[in-house]
C-alpha cells in the first residue's frame, strides 16, 4: 500500500539505531572506560611515582568509601 512505502524505511532506521545504541552501549562504552582507567593509572603514577591499582584511581570505588567514611 501507498502508507506501507512510508513505514518500512522508518523501521528499518529504527532497527539499525537500536543495533548501533546496543553495539555502543554494551561493548564500545566499556572498553573505553577500560582505556580511561589505565590512563588515570598511568597519570598517577607519572604525578607521584606510585603505580596505583585498578581500585585506587576508580572514582565511583573512592566516593563510595568516602560515604562509608562518614557514617
Amino acid at each position: 500500500s501507498f502508507q506501507a512505502q512510508f513505514l518500512v524505511p522508518m523501521a528499518i532506521s529504527v532497527a539499525y539505531g537500536i543495533a548501533f545504541a546496543t553495539l555502543l552501549t554494551l561493548i564500545t562504552l566499556p572498553i573505553l572506560l577500560s582505556y580511561l582507567n589505565s590512563f588515570r593509572r598511568i597519570w598517577n603514577w607519572l604525578l607521584s611515582g606510585i603505580y596505583a591499582d585498578k581500585e585506587t584511581v576508580e572514582t565511583a570505588i573512592a566516593e563510595m568509601k568516602d560515604e562509608h567514611e562518614e557514617i
